[in-house]
């Protein structure tokens, strides 16, 4: 039998040379996607210079050069929706999935826009339709600190009726110009639907957001103070405490809805016979920390949350409604039909996956709403 002996100068020479060969690939970055394209009439396939191409709900997007081309750098790989918007023509969103860095092309045909049938068109100086107005910028913008820094750029653009039924629809014929002076943004909004009824709204579309340019470093300062604000509390802050493990910390509670099959009880009785306390926290539900529903996702950039029944979350920082007698903080239900959505580490949900929020998340509106992809400190 034959032996071999390594001299222990040999020997450090190979661990350095191992731990040298390492070293780069534990510090390498995720690699990036390139989007290249044209954007252009579907049927006369004349390019549309200055069209505008981001990813939907956030501040990354680029327009068109005169030829009609875009190029969307530093993207993550992983999945995104892109929208193309221009006046005169239909939106376009479409979702994207890379596993693998590079440039990708991906040209986009957009169609002129179509009227809406069965639209009323209110005239400008109606005031059915002012009465209407300060309804649909009172949801959008919400009623909190920073709404009344907010404004309607052009109202004009919206196209509203009341439906024979009481709900008071809306859509937009170009984006709506929703100027945010609390946070430092402009936003483009393509609203595809609004819908409000008895209290309750609902709308959809594509949304971007312009960084204004501050006119001095105190404007921002209280910009960036400002967001920090209305970050915390947020549907973005409680999905990065899941991702990082600490939603107490940060003042959260999450509780995850009991099967009915493995409910031990219907009610629960006081111990002197008074009434039964019904809709009792330890009845219901089971509290979670936020490792219990994330999981890995295929890709570095992705997580999953993952849960098969409700989500009800309570933000401890924050008074509010609930129902249950035991937690009188602001209160939240999440719903996955699917039984998971995909975020990022950073809480931007890539995958909504039809998730369904109620409550006080679900309140967020335009003068406190942050861009996806906005990082903290």
């Amino acid at each position: 039998m034959m032996h071999t002996h390594l001299s222990e100068a040999r020997l450090t020479l190979l661990v350095l040379f191992f731990l040298f060969f390492q070293v780069p690939i534990s510090q390498a970055q995720s690699p990036t996607v390139t989007l290249v394209g044209k954007v252009t009439d579907q049927k006369t396939g004349q390019a549309l210079p200055f069209a505008n191409v981001f990813i939907n709900n956030s501040s990354i997007g680029t327009t068109t050069d005169e030829h009609g081309a875009y190029k969307l750098v530093n993207l993550p790989i992983g999945s995104m929706e892109v929208a193309v918007s221009f006046l005169g023509y239909t939106t376009i969103k479409q979702t994207l999935r890379y596993e693998t860095g590079g440039v990708k092309t991906v040209p986009f045909q957009m169609r002129e826009g179509m009227e809406l049938e069965g639209v009323t068109i209110y005239s400008k100086r109606s005031k059915k339709r002012e009465r209407y107005l300060k309804i649909i910028a009172k949801e959008l913008l919400g009623q909190g600190r920073f709404s009344k820094q907010c404004r309607l750029v052009n109202p004009e653009v919206l196209r509203i009726r009341m439906e024979d039924n009481g709900h008071l629809t809306a859509q937009t014929r170009s984006p709506l110009i929703i100027e945010n002076l609390a946070l430092g943004y402009i936003i483009h909004q393509d609203l595809d639907d609004f819908d409000f009824y008895e209290g309750r709204v609902y709308y959809g579309g594509s949304t971007r957001f312009e960084l204004l340019d501050p006119k001095t470093d105190q404007q921002k300062a209280e910009w960036r103070a400002n967001q920090k604000e209305a970050y915390k509390g947020s549907l973005k802050q409680v999905l990065t405490a899941m991702v990082a493990d600490s939603l107490s910390e940060y003042g959260f509670r999450v509780f995850q809805e009991i099967p009915e099959s493995l409910r031990m009880f219907s009610e629960v009785r006081y111990v002197n016979g008074q009434n039964p306390l019904r809709n009792h926290l330890n009845n219901r539900i089971l509290e979670v920390r936020g490792a219990q529903l994330i999981q890995p996702g295929e890709l570095p950039t992705e997580r999953l949350v993952v849960s098969q029944t409700k989500l009800e979350i309570f933000d401890m920082n924050k008074k509010g409604r609930s129902p249950y007698t035991d937690i009188s903080r602001a209160y939240t239900q999440i719903t996955l039909p699917n039984g998971y959505f995909i975020i990022t580490p950073e809480g931007w949900v890539v995958m909504p996956m039809g998730f369904e929020i109620a409550g006080d998340l679900g309140s967020d509106r335009f003068s406190n709403l942050l861009p996806a992809d906005w990082k903290r400190d």
